[in-house]
């Protein structure tokens, strides 16, 4: 028996997501229960878990069972905890912070050790709006792409930048300057295949987004901007390709970062929406 089928799973859509029932992430995992849940990501890309209780302490060390939790440079975090990210929004935590999470994309491709999973957990859900989409970008990759055009990108590689997506806001204080500039130095800009091999599956996936990817290598500017602007409509060219999911108050999430790009919608603003996040990386130990 396969690791996935000792899971109480339902498929959420065709190509993407499945909700795993009556499962608690507070507890510590078995080997057995850790291959299971690796298992049914890497063929689900997204897993949705109801109705769990964890503290940001029980959330980090989930993480930790899977690699490294990452902590952010520039975002807000739990205090105590600075692997679990805290995104917190609403008309009265802060008038002049809106969500900025409604474009495609995916954590952390800036890194030199880029994000496996993402992880969020919802603490506060408003009573309309503010649902995540995820999009499978192996499906992306095999159905939207011609065979000629898979060959021409396979040779291909694409730069990403910090600073595309992260600018200094406006009146930031002294502290949050210093802590910019030092976060931009830390994290220059890197680069990775524009088609890239799934390590456990071997499934290729395109690998690009529109919030860190500046540029294709081996092109001039002009080319470099059309191809972009093409790979970055195939995102949400098909919904068929893409699973949304309507929060409730408790629910996790979990998300293989190489095959799938998501979007938060922004639409519950002004209403209060907080959110724990964390970010996995590989463990080179």
């Amino acid at each position: 028996m396969s690791g996935s089928q000792q899971l109480n799973i339902e498929p959420l859509t065709c190509t993407i997501g499945a909700i795993v029932h009556n499962f608690d992430l507070s507890r510590p995992l078995t080997s057995d229960q850790k291959h299971a849940l690796e298992d049914a990501l890497y063929k689900y890309h997204v897993l949705f878990f109801r109705k769990q209780n964890l503290t940001p302490e029980q959330q980090r060390d989930f993480a930790f069972q899977f690699g490294q939790p990452y902590v952010h440079p520039t975002h807000k975090h739990v205090a105590g905890c600075p692997e679990v990210t805290n995104f917190e929004f609403g008309i009265d935590v802060n008038p002049n912070e809106k969500p900025g999470a409604d474009t495609w994309h995916t954590d952390g491709k800036f890194l030199v050790n880029p994000p496996i999973i993402g992880m969020l957990y919802a603490r506060i859900i408003p009573k309309q709006g503010g649902d995540t989409l995820w999009v499978n970008m192996v499906e992306v990759y095999k159905q939207n792409l011609s065979n000629e055009m898979k060959q021409f990108l396979s040779k291909l590689t694409a730069e990403h930048s910090f600073e595309k997506n992260y600018k200094l806001p406006i009146n930031s204080n002294p502290a949050d300057i210093e802590k910019y500039i030092k976060a931009v130095k830390d994290n220059p800009p890197v680069n990775y295949q524009l088609i890239c091999e799934h390590p456990h599956t071997k499934e290729k996936y395109l690998y690009t987004d529109k919030i860190y990817t500046t540029k294709i290598n081996e092109l001039n500017k002009e080319e470099s901007d059309l191809l972009l602007k093409y790979l970055f409509s195939l995102v949400n060219k098909r919904p068929e390709l893409t699973c949304r999911w309507q929060w409730n108050e408790n629910d996790v999430c979990l998300w293989d970062e190489r095959t799938t790009q998501h979007y938060g919608a922004p639409d519950y603003w002004p209403q209060h929406r907080q959110m724990y996040r964390c970010v996995i990386l590989e463990r080179k130990d």
